[in-house]
């Protein structure tokens, strides 16, 4: 009789074991937090009238924080939750979402803040900000102002690297402090082909893109406007995207060795015009050698367009007049 009573007995804790078993709580090894404090909702499946129980500060947007098991285990004895730590976890993760504040925008407040105590250097529009890890990685809460201020910054001017404590949002004295480290330096943009050209072809808008370039790998005879580009032709074949200097450009050839020229004499509101050979090849304002093709004369003249060539010595001068005179008889 005793033994059939025992073995009911063990089948009845066995049962509630179980069903113990179905119903425990259970832990997350790593969750997800949008506000500012942790749960024991947040981090239990099944939490029941406990979910709302804070045990924890959230951390800042965008970072991550640990939570020891033990102090979960104490919270939760607390509060009525029964689990079992089958996995053998020693802390759980506790990251909690943001939404990042815009590279650009951290980088200028940077730039300004540098600015403001370097005197001497750029202005903060042409002052490169790079972050040590290729970002800033600063964030406000889901539903915080995306904006950021700069409390604190160490600059090095020699090397560049700086040291800022920037706080996000920037009007909230409550809000997280960041530390964020990296390297400034001066830029310049600088016009660049935006296709590879050869000799002869001429440069047009349309060829050009600007890039920025630290401003100590410009040197002085380096192209740094459109002037100096448009209506130019390379002297070599020219690469796109890359800085150019002026000596690589040159202008472009109008009159070809050989072709047939006008040579013309302006006196006054007087031009005469003759026909010639060009015997070198020429750009706008280069002086070559012309055949006037009449006199069989070799004469030097300013290239003044395509094909067009101005005459201005007074030899010359005479040889034109009396070709053109010839050929009006």
């Amino acid at each position: 009789m005793m033994t059939r009573m025992f073995s009911r007995l063990a089948a009845i804790a066995a049962f509630v074991l179980v069903a113990g078993t179905v119903h425990a709580a259970e832990l997350r090894p790593a969750v997800t937090v949008s506000g500012e404090t942790v749960t024991l909702g947040d981090i239990f499946d099944n939490a029941g009238k406990a979910a709302h129980v804070v045990i924890a500060n959230a951390p800042a947007p965008g970072l991550r924080s640990e939570i020891s098991v033990s102090r979960i285990s104490l919270a939760a004895r607390r509060n009525g939750i029964e689990w079992r730590n089958d996995a053998g976890l020693s802390h759980i993760v506790v990251a909690r979402s943001g939404i990042a504040v815009p590279e650009e925008e951290v980088a200028s407040a940077i730039a300004a803040a540098i600015g403001a105590q370097s005197t001497g250097l750029p202005s903060a529009a042409q002052l490169q900000i790079d972050f040590t890890n290729g970002a800033a990685g600063v964030q406000v809460a889901d539903n915080a102002e995306i904006s950021v201020n700069v409390e604190q910054i160490a600059f090095n001017r020699r090397n560049g690297s700086f040291t800022a404590i920037l706080r996000a949002p920037a009007g909230d004295m409550l809000s997280p402090l960041h530390r964020v480290t990296g390297r400034a330096y001066p830029v310049s943009d600088v016009p660049v082909l935006n296709r590879d050209m050869r000799p002869g072809d001429v440069v047009r808008h349309s060829d050009i893109d600007w890039v920025r370039v630290p401003s100590n790998r410009i040197g002085q005879n380096a192209i740094t406007s459109l002037d100096q580009l448009l209506g130019m032709s390379p002297r070599y074949q020219a690469r796109s995207g890359e800085p150019l200097r002026l000596a690589d450009m040159v202008p472009p050839v109008v009159v070809q060795k050989g072709a047939q020229v006008d040579m013309l004499l302006t006196s006054g509101t007087l031009t005469l015009i003759a026909r010639g050979r060009a015997l070198e090849n020429g750009a706008v304002g280069d002086i070559i050698n012309v055949l006037n093709t009449r006199s069989n004369r070799t004469l030097r003249g300013v290239v003044d367009g395509p094909n067009s060539i101005r005459v201005d010595t007074p030899g010359s001068a005479r040889a034109v007049s009396a070709t053109t005179h010839s050929n009006n008889s």
